[in-house]
């Protein structure tokens, strides 16, 4: 079996409470047959969405130290996924050395939600994240996200399948394989995203239910499903279908236990779906 490991180098946040970022993208993609080797770009006590008194340590320099050594070391990498950022040298540094070794790299090009930057980014970072997404092979923004990648108006809450189509042709002088939009709904009821496949020039839809409710980590699950699937070398439309039950299933549980959302979502019960089901389409596919 040891043929179908893949290693890859995932750059992101990690927290303490909350289960986002690498808190969570590690155990879903050592589920899923991926090797991490994690880049903490942040160290934080919680993630930001409602909790105070949060320590938060920038980890800038040892991102440093990190592709220092690495540059030194001889070792298997098949590819890079990134999330959140902390500075734009962290960017620079990953992006140097993922071309330097030809790395491909799956970007969730973190920065922005619901028509505004996160707090501390400027208009800067939107042109560092914009170089670091040209040529990566799949880029995951949402609509806000890339919008600003895009370099044009922001779409609002309301939009047509005829304007996230246009939103795709302005992000194609980012030069991707892949494209998939996230956060997409038609409907009050549906949530879900939208794959354009650059080559093929073909879009398709993915949705499931939409709950009203603020959930923190679904994104995150999201990227790691995808970005193992992608680097076990599966079509992203299957596993698409895939990680949209995982986070369903994992949504339904979450509200069952009652508890403040601000925890996390409770989605260990469905790891080992989650396993068995990418290893039947990493078999199919062999």
């Amino acid at each position: 079996m040891n043929h179908l490991t893949r290693s890859v180098i995932v750059a992101n946040d990690i927290v303490g409470v909350g289960k986002v970022a690498l808190s969570s993208a590690l155990p879903v993609l050592s589920a899923c047959q991926i090797e991490v080797m994690p880049m903490p770009t942040v160290l934080l006590s919680s993630h930001t969405g409602g909790f105070d008194n949060i320590s938060i340590t920038d980890l800038t320099q040892a991102s440093e130290g990190f592709i220092k050594q690495w540059e030194m070391l001889d070792f298997t990498c098949h590819g890079v996924i990134t999330g959140y950022f902390k500075t734009q040298k962290q960017l620079h540094l990953l992006s140097k050395f993922a071309a330097e070794n030809h790395l491909p790299r799956f970007v969730d090009p973190i920065m922005a939600d619901n028509g505004h930057l996160y707090a501390g980014y400027q208009e800067d970072f939107v042109l560092a994240m914009r170089d670091f997404c040209t040529n990566a092979d799949v880029i995951t923004p949402n609509i806000t996200e890339a919008c600003l990648l895009a370099d044009c108006p922001y779409l609002g809450e309301s939009y047509s399948k005829a304007d996230i189509e246009q939103l795709f042709r302005a992000l194609v002088p980012l030069h991707n394989k892949h494209i998939i939009l996230t956060g997409v709904s038609f409907e009050n009821d549906k949530i879900g995203l939208a794959h354009f496949d650059c080559n093929s020039g073909r879009i398709f839809y993915h949705f499931s239910k939409k709950y009203p409710y603020h959930f923190f980590g679904t994104g995150d699950l999201l990227t790691a499903v995808l970005g193992a699937g992608y680097f076990h070398g599966l079509a992203l439309d299957d596993v698409t279908s895939l990680a949209l039950a995982f986070i369903d299933k994992s949504l339904q549980r979450t509200l069952a236990l009652k508890r403040d959302l601000r925890f996390g979502l409770s989605f260990e019960p469905f790891l080992a779906d989650l396993a068995l089901q990418m290893k039947q389409l990493m078999e199919e596919k062999a």
